[in-house]
């Protein structure tokens, strides 16, 4: 949609009205851990686009921005990463499945009532920015940190479930971002720590990224980020792929393959800043102008002491240009016109009715993507009531966001008349003896992208404790199921009996057990392709 006279208007006055210093500061983001009178003090000496902000209410997270809200001249951009629900920000709100999840579900309805609740639920609170979809192309099973948050590894289901999960997020108020272009899935390696590279010839990227990065463009999405992240065909580094600069510095791939050929219009936000994929290409002072000079229009993630200076000093001596400065400001200020900034910050609280309604397709859409990836004819499993279950949580204790045991499961099965142990990392000694005193086992593999471990196998998992593995082999009932990465298969390739969920959530758990039951039918179908061995000759 166009913007309307009204809001061009608004731009134009806005944009004339702001000196150079103000202008630059429209292209910068901060997330900072301020209080009311830090932020004010801190906006009153650069008056940024956008911020980024955790408080621990939803109540105070509103008094805050309207505090900030009501002392900025031109509103603020509030940014939050959203990709399964305004739960992910501070537990606000309906939690949803893992966007894979909704690839398995595959039903388009279901992912548009995602994009509907976080848009309500957020715009509510004062977010008007969702970091959501990640549309990115998981073909690498052992890429670390895209996994579960992609739909899938199926350009044209991708694309199809993006395009309605877009749509209604800035339907009801709040910005999507489709991310991160070119695509990442194809490297097993994690931008967080290094630049990764999408190796595709590029004749392949137009018929599978491109074609997902198409769609998204033509559902009308506001907002694209790239990441730190070569596509070296393109680029010209064919012969030396890691020389390939990251998106987020390669004017070629956001001004050249992005704007002009794919026709992308709206604004381009770089992924945070912070992250070694960007940070080992650029020194520190060079990073933002790098950034704004290749075609990014809002910095993610500023060091303000750093960045804001090193921009003026590059306008003040021609390293970047004013008018580029100007074109980048007028996106900026486009969007906050298309978000009604000027009229309102806030939306609507959410009714009990529409709350009732996210959380029935939450629970749905988990229901919807249980998939059954072997079956040795014992699903649905028959257990008599009172039967006694071992569930066995096996799942890394070291990640940066700390995993919750799945004690749902566990409570489901109670809830049932089951009678129910349960063992966390077991050492295998005490797994098979605990195993031998109950009818069935239920072994619970929760493994999902983190951006410390820097891979989605179950390596913690060691000598002593990975007697589960082969658990099927010493009793005749033991049931898998993967709490998250979908590719467990390749890690137990002789298990008879694996389901996965593509999450740890309660919901996801509930879902399981209504599954492994019999009480629904497992429905998903896989969004990915499993990896299997192959016979494979040395290279010539």
């Amino acid at each position: 949609q166009p913007l309307t006279p009204q809001q061009i208007q608004w731009v134009d006055t806005t944009l004339r009205a702001l000196t150079v210093e103000q202008a630059v500061a429209q292209l910068l983001n901060v997330s900072q851990p301020m209080d009311s009178a830090q932020w004010l003090a801190f906006l009153e000496k650069v008056p940024v686009g956008a911020m980024s902000a955790r408080v621990p209410t939803a109540d105070a997270y509103r008094t805050l921005l309207t505090e900030l809200q009501q002392a900025s001249a031109v509103p603020l951009l509030v940014i939050a990463n959203m990709e399964h629900g305004a739960a992910e920000w501070q537990g606000y709100g309906t939690n949803f499945p893992s966007l894979m999840a909704a690839g398995a579900a595959n039903d388009p309805g279901l992912i548009a009532a995602l994009g509907k609740a976080t848009a309500v639920e957020a715009r509510h609170i004062g977010v008007n920015w969702c970091l959501t979809p990640d549309i990115d192309l998981n073909y690498n099973f052992d890429n670390p940190v895209t996994n579960i948050r992609a739909l899938g590894d199926q350009p044209a289901r991708v694309a199809a479930l993006a395009a309605p999960l877009i749509q209604a997020l800035q339907a009801n108020g709040v910005a999507a971002t489709a991310k991160h272009f070119p695509g990442d899935g194809m490297d097993s390696r994690d931008q967080h720590l290094v630049t990764t590279v999408n190796n595709l010839p590029f004749a392949q990227w137009l018929q599978s990224y491109g074609l997902v990065w198409k769609r998204a463009i033509d559902a009308g999405v506001w907002t694209i980020m790239p990441g730190h992240i070569s596509l070296p065909d393109y680029q010209g580094f064919a012969d030396d792929p890691e020389a390939a600069p990251p998106a987020t510095i390669a004017r070629e791939l956001l001004e050249t393959l992005l704007r002009q050929e794919l026709g992308f219009t709206g604004l381009i936000v770089s992924d945070a800043t912070g992250m070694i994929g960007f940070t080992s290409r650029v020194a520190p002072a060079e990073r933002a102008v790098a950034a704004i000079n290749a075609g990014i229009d809002l910095y993610l993630g500023a060091n303000p002491a750093v960045d804001y200076p090193a921009l003026l000093a590059a306008v003040k001596d021609g390293r970047l240009a004013e008018e580029r400065v100007q074109e980048a400001a007028r996106r900026v200020l486009s969007l906050k016109a298309r978000l009604q900034l000027t009229e309102q910050f806030f939306g609507p609280a959410p009714t009990a009715v529409e709350q009732a309604s996210f959380a029935q397709a939450a629970q749905s859409m988990a229901d919807k993507s249980v998939t059954l990836v072997r079956n040795d004819g014992r699903h649905p499993l028959d257990l008599p009531t009172g039967a006694k279950i071992l569930t066995v949580t096996i799942m890394p204790t070291n990640t940066m966001i700390p995993h919750d045991d799945l004690t749902v499961f566990d409570e489901e099965l109670r809830n049932r008349g089951f009678q129910v142990e349960h063992l966390l990392n077991p050492r295998s000694d005490e797994l098979r003896a605990k195993a031998q005193e109950h009818d069935a086992v239920f072994v619970n593999v929760y493994v999902a992208p983190m951006m410390n471990l820097g891979t989605v196998r179950v390596t913690f998992s060691t000598f002593g404790t990975w007697g589960w593995r082969a658990l099927f082999m010493e009793h005749p009932q033991v049931m898998y199921t993967s709490f998250g990465n979908p590719y467990l298969s390749f890690e137990l390739p002789h298990a008879p009996l694996l389901a996965v969920t593509y999450g740890g959530d309660a919901l996801a758990q509930r879902a399981a057990v209504k599954v492994w039951l019999g009480e629904i039918a497992p429905q998903g179908t896989l969004p990915v392709q499993l990896p299997t061995v192959k016979i494979q000759p040395l290279p010539q």
